[in-house]
């Protein structure tokens, strides 16, 4: 209600003059908003957290949402998307955007939350391409790394995802998983297969 563009558009073009970075984890404020939404309750993802962190998710959702009323429901749905749109304004402003996910609120999966991230970024207004810049060359830039990280180059590490299908036509396809060079070193899809069912195998013992 009290959203204003003139202050948004003076705040971003502050934030293009002074260099300042955003990264607003789309991930955590659609999970903070839609967390009772039986999509998030019942993810077929939680086969890979322990119980431990369950029970803390748990406990925590439970504590937040004590009582809270339709009304509350219906105005965090409407920030989620005001929210979504003052991503895209501020890209459209030139500032610069990091792709994050803020790992350790409940509904924040390791690795897998990272390409709903993008995703969502995508639908702020980012195409394919610039939400994969947030997550590989911006990054590298922001830590003053991009003669090691961020593209694929000679010289650089090799860190590099190999996928089965275009994540420039689909944002998506980065889920398409074929394999991993991590370092270096090769994981087949067979590899990381075999590294998820080990993870799914000690959440339930822990």
């Amino acid at each position: 209600k009290t959203y204003s563009r003139e202050k948004c558009a003076a705040l971003f073009a502050r934030f293009v003059r002074n260099g300042t970075w955003q990264c607003p984890p789309r991930v955590m404020r659609r999970a903070l908003a839609l967390r009772q939404a039986d999509s998030f309750r019942n993810n077929t993802l939680l086969r890979y957290m322990p119980q431990s962190e369950l029970d803390g998710w748990n406990s925590r959702t439970d504590t937040r949402n004590v009582n809270l009323r339709a009304e509350e429901i219906a105005n965090r749905k409407i920030r989620l998307e005001k929210e979504t749109e003052l991503v895209g304004e501020m890209h459209r402003a030139g500032v610069k955007i990091l792709a994050g996910t803020d790992l350790g609120n409940p509904y924040i999966y390791p690795g897998f939350s990272l390409h709903d991230e993008l995703a969502l970024l995508v639908q702020a207004g980012l195409s394919p391409m610039e939400a994969l810049q947030t997550a590989t060359i911006n990054p590298a830039k922001f830590l003053g790394k991009e003669n090691e990280l961020g593209t694929i180059e000679i010289g650089k590490l090799a860190d590099l995802i190999l996928l089965d299908a275009n994540p420039l036509t689909d944002i998506s396809n980065t889920k398409k998983i074929n394999g991993v060079v991590l370092n270096g070193r090769y994981l087949s899809r067979e590899s990381l297969n075999k590294m998820l069912f080990d993870v799914e195998a000690k959440a339930k013992i822990e």
